[in-house]
């Protein structure tokens, strides 16, 4: 499902970052932990086809992205991956279910309704579908950043730093959240983090 080989990646002639080979099948999940500066956030850029890396391969459910082009990734991106990032990205001018509805406009599953309220049920979110994300506490919008980031069914998911602002009560529902909706869609998950308290949620593990 995700494989890189010789994966580098350099921001200037000061600063390369040498990353482990990755082997993830379908449907596993996989935890990547690392202190700040390490190039955590880096790698979840480039096995997600934000940044390309100076070498190496990435593939993905049996695509090597690193050989695609921009438009090429843009749409594999869009309906492959999904992407959990540690800052909320929403449009703030529409509301919870506009927000997940412009998430399926990529891979045009725009008509799918019953998956939109479905999520949306499961998270918690059916009363505040027609809320604008400002109106949401700040649970209800981390819970709405997942499933912007699984509503469209990806076949793969990457988060970056979910449980940094948590308490531990919090942390623990997070992370399940992310593994049952992961598993729901038959998603590989893959979180990318510094918080030690994952580790005991997710055997298969990486250290930066």
């Amino acid at each position: 499902m995700v494989k890189t080989q010789g994966l580098q990646f350099a921001y200037n002639d000061s600063s390369t970052f040498d990353f482990p080979d990755i082997s993830l099948k379908p449907k596993e999940h996989l935890l990547i932990l690392g202190p700040s500066g390490v190039g955590k956030t880096t790698l979840l850029h480039l096995l997600s086809g934000i940044l390309p890396p100076s070498s190496g391969l990435i593939t993905i459910d049996d695509t090597e992205i690193s050989s695609l082009s921009r438009k090429e990734l843009d749409r594999f991106r869009g309906s492959q991956i999904g992407l959990i990032f540690q800052q909320y990205h929403f449009v703030k001018s529409l509301n919870v279910e506009e927000n997940l509805k412009l998430r399926q406009h990529f891979p045009k599953q725009l008509k799918d309704t019953e998956r939109r309220r479905a999520i949306a049920q499961r998270l918690g979110l059916s009363d505040h579908l027609q809320k604008k994300v400002g109106q949401l506490s700040q649970g209800q919008q981390q819970r709405l950043a997942i499933a912007i980031g699984l509503v469209h069914q990806p076949k793969v998911v990457f988060a970056d730093e979910p449980t940094s602002n948590l308490d531990d009560k919090n942390c623990a529902q997070v992370l399940q959240l992310l593994k049952d909706e992961a598993e729901l869609c038959n998603s590989s998950l893959v979180i990318i983090t510094h918080d030690h308290r994952v580790t005991e949620h997710f055997p298969n593990q990486i250290v930066l």
